[in-house]
């Protein structure tokens, strides 16, 4: 689910990306709770019949998987819920503060992006990335974490196959029963760890297994099988414990989940992806201050909101204008709150499987449970069958055979769980930059001898301006609602910048160089100050030459019925519209 922004629109209904996930995770956390339960209980049976400490192997065993089982179970109760807040997904670059001027860190980057109109993809280094991106070419174009995950995925996956030729060659080229034991405990652990490589890092993990790594397996499966039999009877005799046949059977089963991981990954790309911009260019001449046009562009683009939410602020230059004549710049950046893509859906576990994207994802989750379900039964049978007065060696190897299993199917999981995590926005970002030339004047309004009325304003002219706009539609992606999000590709909206281009034309024209009382209030001292400066000639028999000259003025005070103009009390019509004006 999602943080509701606004109760009224489901636009921002996140779906949970890990319902799918958390159904094999349910299973998973049960199977391993259940057994390590039924260890603990059969290593109290073994307790209570007087084995005591021999019985320790089982109690640990249980208690591990018991432990790894409710950690898991923790981890499900956490993803039941998916929670999508406000100022999520991260911006493109760190956002302004709404009152701020300047720019942020990487919103040069956003500006280059729409000015060169093409995305840029960092070069794959290294001998095995460049086998890989010959081999699919159109991974260049992939998400970035998409990316590294492959390039991680298909040198691991080299790394097995090496690791597989040089077990064979060194299983196979030595005779010594002892020595072999250690080449086979030696390969297992080596074949552990190399699963057991954080994948907590996920989108952010990058591959690092390179040249040197090959020449050294390559070199250990050319002289180990000679350099071991050497040391091999200075070691613990621990013919007992053979390995070979579980590390054959953990490398092949590891490179069949590479593989698969590997063919997860490959769906999550959809080819190069569109990238066209629109600009609009105009000279524009004016007489008002250039931060009259950024106000009325913070209005506009406030108007557009997406579901009310502020959009995020890149950039945000202000003109610096002063006296005289000089030149200004400002600009802004601003992108609308990204909302879910379309095709982001609500999924089930039958749904997961039909679509192309997310089919060999569940595909490895499948194989994570099945592996740990086989690890769980081998364990279970090695601790029931577990007896320390008759210790029989081919018990460790269901007991190897089970920790192989459940490495595999920890591995599936965790690898499965980074690609769950994908979430598809789009957005639009706009860019407004302005450049040009001004210098202050004073500009007076009224005859100097005749109007009693006069004004003066100081006037910024503006001559042609260049104001430019780009506008365009975002695709971005994010692994995981706290990662980064990446442009993946981008689309023009020429009717937009057209329409910011035009509006801000017209609302330069519009801006008056004038001064003038607007208020009632201003209007109505403005006549009362006509009517006492205008000349006044009494007529005979009229009232202000009855009540004498001192009332004279006041009585004047008339005003025009049409237009309120003032008038004078011998005036018979009004010299503003030429109405006629009662006596």
């Amino acid at each position: 689910m999602s943080y509701e922004y606004n109760a009224d629109s489901q636009r921002m209904d996140f779906p949970n990306p890990l319902y799918v996930e958390n159904w094999f995770l349910a299973g998973t956390s049960a199977l391993l709770t259940l057994g390590g339960l039924t260890l603990l209980i059969v290593s109290r049976g073994s307790m209570s019949h007087g084995h005591g400490m021999q019985s320790m192997l089982p109690l640990l065993i249980g208690l591990g998987l018991l432990v790894t089982g409710l950690r898991k179970g923790r981890r499900l109760f956490l993803q039941l819920r998916f929670f999508f807040g406000r100022g999520l997904p991260a911006g493109l670059a760190p956002e302004l503060a709404p009152d701020a001027v300047g720019k942020t860190t990487h919103s040069d980057e956003i500006k280059e992006t729409l000015r060169q109109n093409a995305l840029t993809y960092p070069e794959p280094g290294g001998p095995l990335n460049g086998l890989l991106y010959a081999w699919i070419r159109e991974l260049i174009f992939a998400p970035r974490p998409v990316q590294h995950i492959a390039q991680r995925q298909f040198q691991t996956g080299i790394v097995i196959v090496v690791t597989l030729v040089s077990f064979l060659i060194a299983w196979l080229g030595l005779s010594d029963r002892q020595a072999s034991a250690w080449i086979g405990l030696f390969y297992f652990g080596f074949s552990v760890a190399l699963l057991l490589r954080p994948l907590e890092a996920g989108a952010a993990a990058k591959a690092d297994v390179g040249l040197r790594g090959l020449i050294v397996l390559v070199l250990m499966a050319i002289f180990g099988p000679v350099l071991l039999p050497m040391v091999s009877h200075a070691l613990p005799d621990i013919g007992w414990l053979s390995l070979e046949t579980q590390t054959l059977f953990l490398l092949l089963a590891a490179l069949a989940s590479v593989g698969m991981y590997f063919l997860a990954l490959m769906n999550q790309m959809s080819g190069p992806p569109a990238t066209n911009m629109a600009r609009e260019q105009t000279s524009l001449s004016m007489n008002c201050h250039p931060k009259q046009l950024m106000d009325e562009l913070d209005r506009t683009l406030q108007d557009d909101w997406v579901e009310r939410i502020p959009n995020r602020r890149y950039a945000r230059i202000l003109p610096l204008v002063g006296g005289g004549v000089g030149t200004f710049q400002a600009e802004l950046v601003e992108e609308t709150q990204p909302l879910p893509a379309a095709e982001q859906r609500r999924l089930d576990v039958a749904s997961a499987f039909r679509l192309p994207r997310f089919r060999w994802i569940a595909w490895l989750d499948v194989a994570g449970l099945s592996f740990t379900a086989l690890a769980t039964a081998w364990i279970l049978v090695f601790g029931v069958r577990f007896d320390p007065a008759t210790l029989e060696p081919r018990l460790f190897s269901l007991l190897t055979f089970g920790l192989a299993m459940l490495t595999l199917g920890s591995y599936c999981v965790r690898a499965g769980h980074v690609l769950w995590q994908r979430f598809d926005f789009t957005s639009r970002v706009v860019w407004v930059e302005m450049q040009g030339n001004y210098q202050s004047a004073r500009m007076d309004v009224g005859n100097t001898f005749n109007d009693r009325v006069k004004t003066e304003k100081q006037v910024i002219n503006i001559e042609t301006m260049t104001l430019r706009v780009w506008a365009a539609e975002l695709d971005s992606v994010i692994f995981g609602k706290d990662s980064v999000r990446l442009v993946t590709g981008l689309r023009g909206l020429p009717v937009l910048a057209r329409q910011l281009v035009d509006h801000l034309t017209a609302f330069a024209q519009e801006q008056s160089v004038i001064v003038a009382p607007t208020s009632k209030t201003d209007l109505q001292k403005a006549a009362l100050l006509g009517s006492l400066n205008h000349p006044v000639a009494p007529a005979a028999g009229s009232l202000a030459a009855t009540v004498g000259p001192a009332h004279g003025p006041a009585i004047a005070a008339l005003g025009c019925p049409s237009c309120a103009t003032p008038v004078g009390m011998g005036d018979r019509f009004c010299g503003n519209c030429g109405s006629a004006v009662s006596t």
